[in-house]
C-alpha cells in the first residue's frame, strides 16, 4: 500500500511545532508589533522634540518616505530569519530529519510552508498597515503603493536569498542576505511610488520576483538534495 505523504501544514509542524495557520499568524504578528514599536517611538521622538501633538507628528511624517522606509524593516527580517533555517545534519535535529516520514520530499513540503508563511504574512502585515495609516494612527507617505511595493518586492528579495542558500559559510549568507535583502526591499518601497501613477511597475516586480522564487528554489532543492541531504 502506497504510503500516504503529509500536507504542507503537517510538514511544517513537524519541523517547527506549528501549522500553517499558526505559522501565518506568528510572523504577522511578528513583524506588526515591530512595526508598530518602531512607529511609535519615531512618532513620540518628533513629539518631543518639535512640541506637536500626536496627529500633527503622523501627518509630518506621512509627508516623508522615513514611516515607509521602517515598514520595509519588519519582513526583511522575519524573512531573512525564516530562509536561513535550513536544519542541515550539523544541526540540532538534522539527521532527525532524515529519517521521518516522506524523508525529502517532507523537507521539501516543509520549504513549501515556509514560503507560503512568509508571503501570506507580509500581504496581512502590508494591509494592516495600510488600515492604521488610514485611520491615522500611523504615518505613510504613498498608502496604497508603499504597500503593494513592500509586498512585491519582499517577494522578489525572497528569490534572490533563496539563490544564496548554498553559500556554506553561515556568518557570510546571513550577512549577505540581509544585504540584499534591506537593498531590494528598501530601493524598491522608496523608487517604485517615485516612479508613476501607475501600478504597472509594482507588478512587474512582483512578477520578477515569482519567477525568482521558482527559480531559485528548484535550483536551491536540487542542490540541497545532493550536497547536504545526501552527503
Amino acid at each position: 500500500m502506497r504510503e500516504s505523504k503529509l500536507t504542507v501544514s503537517q510538514a511544517l509542524k513537524l519541523y517547527t511545532g506549528t501549522g500553517l495557520g499558526g505559522t501565518v499568524l506568528g510572523l504577522t504578528v511578528y513583524e506588526l508589533l515591530f512595526y508598530l514599536g518602531a512607529s511609535v517611538c519615531m512618532t513620540l521622538m518628533i513629539m518631543l522634540g518639535e512640541g506637536i501633538s500626536y496627529p500633527e507628528a503622523v501627518r509630518n511624517i506621512s509627508e516623508t518616505p522615513a514611516g515607509d522606509v521602517i515598514m520595509v524593516f519588519e519582513p526583511s527580517i522575519i524573512n531573512c530569519i525564516v530562509l536561513l533555517s535550513q536544519y542541515g545534519r550539523d544541526k540540532p535535529g538534522g539527521k532527525l530529519f532524515r529519517t521521518v516520514k516522506g524523508g525529502f520530499r517532507t523537507f521539501v513540503s516543509y520549504r513549501t510552508g515556509a514560503y507560503i508563511s512568509m508571503f501570506l504574512s507580509t500581504i496581512i502585515y502590508g494591509g494592516a498597515v495600510l488600515v492604521l495609516a488610514l485611520v491615522g494612527v500611523l504615518g505613510l507617505h504613498s498608502g496604497v503603493s508603499t504597500v503593494i511595493a513592500v509586498v512585491v518586492s519582499s517577494i522578489a528579495a525572497i528569490g534572490a536569498v533563496t539563490f544564496m542558500l548554498p553559500i556554506k559559510n553561515e556568518g557570510v549568507l546571513a550577512l549577505v542576505s540581509v544585504l540584499v535583502t534591506f537593498a531590494v526591499t528598501g530601493s524598491c518601497t522608496i523608487l517604485l511610488p517615485m516612479l508613476t501613477d501607475s501600478l504597472i511597475p509594482h507588478f512587474i516586480v512582483g512578477i520578477v520576483g515569482a519567477l525568482l522564487v521558482a527559480v531559485s528554489t528548484r535550483v536551491n532543492f536540487l542542490h540541497y538534495r545532493k550536497n547536504r541531504w545526501d552527503s
